[in-house]
């Protein structure tokens, strides 16, 4: 199992492939979802809970338990129960076993049937995608490729690392009266200590901005987020032509920041700024479904969804509203089989409280 450290504990990859293969095959699947502690100090309780959810799951197989065994074997290691995240999600079916922790506490549960029980995850399937942060302090500059579960710092290329790379190869005379030629913003310092280091933080803020889009690209959408003092926010979109930089920064400076820090900041930002644009995503699925190209019928998404034919599957947060689980797990797994996306809302419309809509 891939993992990642983070203040959440030890989090796994959330790469579902493997499950979502095993779900096609024949035979039963058992799926467990537990709370668990990333400290560690409460493992004894969390481990006792597990057995007790995999006694219940062994009642519902009947005779033939043996599914359960490596999932046994897995969890009898002690270093295991040292390292956890906030949530436990189990899968074994025949010749397949997973055990994933996860950075949500989700209900105790055990399931039994000829599908995994997937609903739980549809938050994190959903924030599963990527976004980069850019620390960006004078002293320090560091780039990183985060998920909601993991951080990775990545190479700067011809970024600066800092303020002093810059500076020390354009002397102040240069800069006073130069232009720019982005933005025909222009440097016109009239010899004041304020006016020379207001350019040549400019400057520096130039020379990281042309350095992200070398190593980016312009045409990328995933989302760069920039830990930084805010003054420098306005200045760095201005020269710096990524074309997908969050209107909101994580304040203060990031130059002693630990990378788990700035992923958890990083996404509260992302979250925000998904939930303000939730009603209109709502709207839009809506017209989608009046328009016949889309559905709030779990029968017909389950449908589409096996036909490939489903784009975005919006799914509420509250899945108490959702009628028929085992259809949503299924609509669910087929929409990610078939290259579709998952969204969640913070209620839904029709009977189940699901929308779906088609690929045109």
């Amino acid at each position: 199992m891939g993992t990642a450290k983070n203040p959440q504990g030890t989090v796994d990859s959330l790469d579902l492939s493997d499950i979502l293969t095993a779900d096609t095959t024949d035979g039963p699947k058992v799926t467990l979802y537990l709370p668990s502690d990333p400290t560690g100090a409460e493992s004894d309780v969390v481990r006792r809970t597990f057995n007790a959810l995999v006694k219940q799951a062994a009642d519902s197989l009947g005779s033939d338990t043996s599914i359960l065994d490596p999932v046994r074997t897995e969890i009898d290691d002690p270093l295991f129960w040292r390292e956890q995240s906030r949530g436990l999600a189990v899968f074994a079916s025949r010749s397949f076993h997973r055990v994933i922790r996860i950075p949500v506490e989700v209900d105790e549960s055990a399931t039994v049937g000829l599908s995994f029980h997937l609903l739980p995850l549809a938050p994190l399937i959903e924030g599963s995608g990527s976004c980069y942060i850019l620390a960006l302090a004078k002293n320090s500059v560091r780039l990183f490729d985060a998920t909601r579960n993991s951080i990775r710092e990545l190479p700067l290329g011809s970024i600066p690392a800092s303020y002093d790379d810059v500076i020390e190869e354009v002397p102040e005379r240069q800069i006073q009266g130069r232009s720019t030629g982005r933005d025909s913003v222009a440097f016109h310092g009239h010899g004041g200590a304020a006016d020379n280091a207001g350019m040549l933080t400019e400057e520096f803020l130039r020379e990281v901005g042309q350095g992200v889009e070398r190593e980016l690209g312009t045409a990328r959408s995933q989302p760069l987020v920039l830990a930084t003092v805010e003054e420098h926010l306005p200045v760095f979109r201005k020269v710096c032509g990524y074309p997908v930089i969050v209107d909101e920064v994580i304040p203060g400076n990031p130059e002693h920041s630990a990378p788990g820090d700035l992923r958890s900041a990083a996404w509260r930002i992302i979250t925000a700024r998904r939930d303000a644009a939730e009603p209109a995503l709502r709207e839009n699925a809506l017209t989608e479904v009046s328009a016949e190209r889309g559905s709030t019928t779990l029968a017909e998404i389950v449908s589409a969804a096996d036909e490939g034919r489903v784009d975005t599957l919006y799914l509420p947060r509250d899945r108490g509203s959702v009628s028929d689980v085992a259809f949503a797990d299924r609509a669910l797994a087929s929409t990610l089989a078939k290259g579709g996306s998952v969204r969640t809302l913070s209620s839904g419309e029709g009977g189940d409280g699901v929308i779906a809509t088609y690929r045109h």
